[in-house]
């Protein structure tokens, strides 16, 4: 199967980058699984060995151009895989088979296109939708340790609300727990400082250092207050055998079962899970993760898509 992946950016990215680091992984499972790879990004992007790049200008990189890419007999593929709506009226005049990830929640009364597929259960329910497939990752990428630390880490866009820095400080702060805080960026960090006697500021991590961080964490903290979508981090602490101390919202109850960390309903809970953690063999959990949330894994779901895409 010939697969377009339509994300036009820089690959990989500089930073935290999640939609831009699963669309890498979709595109090495999608090799690994015998088909030619395409993504449409910008022209000096570094994409997996065996996948094939489009470039696209960063000035160019409107929807669009895939029609004017079919007018000159330059698009031969058997799907695009489209990762945010395209803009009106692409998909129907492209006249190629297409799905669209939607990785965001989206407003009331908002339309999607043809085939979309959503990141849980939980995120397509709330959208009108059954479809969904579950984002994965690259097991290579990231270690486990047998030995963990006595911090806690909350790993999230600190200056994002709805991720909850600030409940994480306190619920911490009330359990008596150390905490590690990275992503996101140092002005929102100065703004709470007042909070953070006895916190650690690790900054916006990536690579080796996040991979370090995430194995060997007690546990991740996730306390958020809205529906997630997903939760990549998630699925990158069991992966790296951390169990997951999170908000049961959203995805949260499909990701995070009594086996691999604690869901919470309360502030009070919160508290109590910090106080007795949980205590999980590492390899159980990375094993669950591979099982569930690889970028095989993802690649083999996707590939159902495409395929109902094309006969439909």
């Amino acid at each position: 199967m010939k697969v377009l992946l339509f994300h036009p950016c820089q690959l990989p990215p500089k930073d935290y980058g999640g939609v831009e680091r699963v669309v890498l992984w979709l595109a090495q499972g999608l090799f690994e699984r015998g088909h030619e790879v395409t993504i449409a990004a910008f022209p000096d992007s570094k994409l997996p060995q065996g996948v094939n790049l489009l470039p696209v200008e960063p000035t160019n990189k409107n929807a669009n151009l895939l029609l004017a890419l079919k007018l000159n007999q330059k698009l031969n593929y058997d799907i695009v895989h489209f990762m945010a709506p395209p803009e009106e009226g692409v998909i129907e005049k492209l006249g190629i088979p297409s799905v669209t990830t939607i990785h965001g929640n989206g407003v009331e009364g908002e339309v999607f296109p043809k085939n979309s597929i959503f990141l849980s259960q939980d995120h397509a329910r709330r959208h009108g939708s059954q479809r969904f497939v579950y984002n994965g990752i690259n097991p290579d990428e990231y270690k486990i340790s047998i030995k963990k630390s006595d911090s806690f880490l909350f790993l999230s866009k600190t200056s994002w609300k709805v991720k909850n820095l600030r409940g994480a400080i306190r619920y911490c702060k009330e359990a008596r727990v150390i905490l590690k805080i990275a992503g996101g960026n140092r002005p929102y960090i100065e703004r709470v400082k007042a909070w953070l006697s006895g916190f650690s500021w690790e900054g916006a991590v990536t690579g080796a250092k996040k991979a370090e961080l995430l194995s060997e964490a007690q546990a991740l903290i996730f306390p958020i207050i809205w529906d997630e979508p997903f939760g990549l981090v998630v699925i990158e602490a069991l992966m790296s055998g951390t169990p997951v101390i999170a908000r049961s919202r959203g995805s949260l109850t499909e990701l995070v079962t009594n086996e691999v960390g604690v869901l919470c309903k309360s502030d009070e809970e919160f508290v109590h899970a910090l106080k007795n953690p949980p205590r999980m063999s590492p390899e159980v959990l990375r094993s669950y993760a591979i099982e569930k949330f690889s970028h095989r894994r993802m690649a083999e779901n996707y590939e159902k898509s495409y395929k109902e895409a094309i006969s439909s």
